[in-house]
């Protein structure tokens, strides 16, 4: 299904409205793009950690390809589908061996425990992301990707996110050793839709709209 062709989280129109109004420099990107998608949620618990996983520290255009392999060999991206696949085939697609293991192990947790979730999507922001960072290979970049994109939860900033570090730099004239500093003070804009202004952050400086 085309992410184009589905409903907006409920707060996105709000979001826009707020933003345009509390700081120039998002309303500015905000009408620069906003014909592009926006942020929707497409997939599967368990696709969505795996295509996290897959593009840990690499770029678009690579964790594509890795995946493509993936569901050449296996099909669809499902628990059981990975636990049953070795994971030499799994190397050979392209994902390193840590990789291979931390969506092994997602895979299994969701296999044996359904409900795990169940609980993360009923925690405050803090509380799921370190609920989630406490899962083997999963980071605070990883845990803030899955709320972002598999919750839509409207209040998350990815302080470690490469796109947002060098779009924040670039649209606010901040040099890289002042940009925790400077965007904690433009975050009280943002406030409570830090995952709307990160969004049109990143529709700046990358062209493919990523939907994990």
């Amino acid at each position: 299904m085309n992410a184009s062709s589905l409903k907006s989280p409920p707060y996105w129109s709000k979001a826009l409205k707020y933003l345009q109004l509390h700081d120039p420099v998002i309303s500015r990107l905000i009408k620069k793009h906003k014909s592009k998608t926006y942020l929707v949620a497409t997939n599967t618990i368990f696709t969505t950690f795996a295509k996290i996983i897959i593009g840990q520290q690499i770029s678009i255009e690579v964790a594509n390809s890795i995946e493509n392999k993936i569901l050449k060999k296996i099909g669809r991206l499902t628990p059981k589908r990975i636990l049953i696949t070795f994971d030499d085939d799994l190397r050979n697609c392209g994902l390193s061996y840590r990789k291979v293991n931390y969506i092994k192990g997602i895979a299994k947790i969701l296999d044996d425990n359904k409900r795990f979730f169940t609980k993360i999507e009923k925690m405050n922001d803090d509380d799921a992301v370190e609920e989630l960072t406490k899962l083997y290979g999963i980071g605070p970049w990883s845990a803030e990707m899955f709320l972002i994109f598999h919750y839509n939860r409207q209040n998350i900033l990815p302080l470690g996110d490469i796109g947002l570090i060098n779009s924040f730099c670039k649209n606010y004239n901040v040099n890289r050793d002042k940009f925790k500093e400077e965007i904690m003070n433009i975050k009280k804009k943002w406030d409570p839709y830090c995952t709307v202004a990160t969004w049109y952050l990143w529709r700046d400086i990358d062209e493919d709209v990523v939907q994990y």
